[in-house]
Formats: structure tokens, C-alpha cells, sequence
């Protein structure tokens, strides 16, 4: 399958990184897709030119794609103005036909960011356009409307998980992936008090305890038309 998470950040894939590289290992195809270019994502030195930041972050998210064999995408939009609007619509579900998406994995509609809820709400929409046909007639529409996941909250707050994901043989080495993004592992110490090692430690623990497993990722599946799927496509 070709499976992409759509977020809002360079880092937002830290929700559902374990199952990516599930999904990688057994030879599925894998992708990332941000809104943002994340340059407002240097709290730690506020000096630092926005321009210079989004390279950096971009890098860093290229260069985990890159380890899984994936492919790293940026729509280019503001850090924190994300705007739902027709050009960012076209783009992704342009994008979206063009990998030909399976399955899309997004930021959960009660997150904390903006950001995040906007990007989700901008994937909901592109992932249904991948089967319009009277739509950006230039681009091979999909055979079928991929299988739509939310993936959990900062912080697992007001979310009711509906899948579990074991990671428990890959956080290891999803948690060496996760300190290639070195901009973030400090930003968000300034930002949230905690790093994203320790972020994964407490949450996909916690997640874990609820299923009977040491770590876990959770998501809950989009099942309004057209894009719920008979079964489950998490690995």
C-alpha cells in the first residue's frame, strides 16, 4: 500500500512514526506531507531567520523519510497561519493522486494547535477530491477514496482511541529517528517542558497499559462517506 500522513509540522509525525515503520518494514510504501514550512519552530533562539529555520526542519524531515525509504513533502504554507482556502485543497489532492494514497493518517480534529485541526480538516477534504473526476482533470484520479486515520492528541487529551498500534519492537528505533529532528527535541523543551524521546516514553507507555502491551500508537478512523474501508489497514 502507499500509506501518508498529512500534518501541519515537521514533527507532527511523531503520533504515528512506530507505524509508519511498521508499515515500512513489511514493505508498504510511505510518505509525509506537511501544510507548513515550520519556520516560526525556533523558540529556543527566536534570532534565528525564519527562512533558516524552515531548511532545517525541512532537512530534518527529509532525512527520517529518507531512513524509511519514504518521501518527504512540504506545501510551503506559514507556521502557525495555516489556511484552509483553494489553492492548498488543489495542492494536496494533487499530491495525494500523484502517490497514489491507500491510506492517509492525519492530525486528530481536537488537537491543541490550530495548526493541527486545520491541516486535518484540509486532508478530510483533499481525500474525498481524490476521486472526483471533474477535478484537476491532469492527475489520475484514485481508484478508490483512501482509508482516512486520526492519529492521537498532544498528550492524549480528549481522545478515545478506536486502534492500537504495537510498537513495542520498533520504539526503540522510532525514538532514533525522532532525535534527527534536533530542532524540535529543544524547541519543545522550551515550548512544552519535555522532549519528543520523552513524550513517546510517557504517551505510547501510557497507551500501551490501556491494550496490554508495553508501547502503542492510537487512532481513530474517519468513517463519514466515502472514506471509511471495510477491516482495518493499520499494521
Amino acid at each position: 500500500m502507499n500509506v501518508i500522513f498529512v500534518g501541519a509540522h515537521q514533527d507532527d509525525e511523531m503520533n504515528c512514526l512506530g507505524t509508519l515503520i511498521k508499515y515500512s518494514r513489511r514493505g508498504d510504501r510511505v510518505g509525509v506531507i506537511t501544510i507548513s514550512n515550520g519556520d516560526k519552530g525556533a523558540q529556543y533562539d527566536p534570532a534565528m531567520p525564519h527562512e533558516e529555520v524552515a531548511r532545517i526542519r525541512i532537512a530534518e524531515s527529509t532525512t527520517i523519510m529518507e531512513e524509511l525509504g519514504g518521501t518527504y513533502h512540504c506545501l510551503g504554507q506559514e507556521d502557525e497561519q495555516i489556511v484552509d482556502n483553494r489553492e492548498i485543497r488543489e495542492g494536496l489532492t494533487r499530491l495525494l493522486r500523484q502517490l497514489r494514497a491507500d491510506v492517509v493518517i492525519t492530525c486528530p480534529p481536537q488537537d491543541y494547535n490550530p495548526d493541527h485541526y486545520i491541516a486535518g480538516e484540509i486532508a478530510y477534504h483533499a481525500v474525498m477530491l481524490t476521486t472526483v473526476r471533474t477535478m484537476y482533470e491532469d492527475v489520475p484520479i484514485l481508484d478508490a477514496t483512501p482509508a482516512m486515520y486520526y492519529t492521537d492528541t498532544c498528550a492524549g487529551i480528549q481522545f478515545e482511541p478506536m486502534f492500537y498500534v504495537d510498537i513495542s519492537d520498533v520504539f526503540a528505533y522510532k525514538c532514533e529517528l525522532l532525535r534527527y529532528f534536533k530542532t524540535q527535541m529543544i524547541n519543545m523543551q522550551v515550548f512544552g517542558g519535555w522532549d519528543l524521546v520523552t513524550f513517546s516514553e510517557i504517551t505510547n507507555r501510557f497507551r500501551g497499559l490501556q491494550c496490554g502491551v508495553r508501547y502503542t500508537e492510537a487512532f481513530r478512523a474517519e468513517t463519514r462517506w466515502p472514506r471509511a474501508r471495510p477491516g482495518v489497514l493499520l499494521p
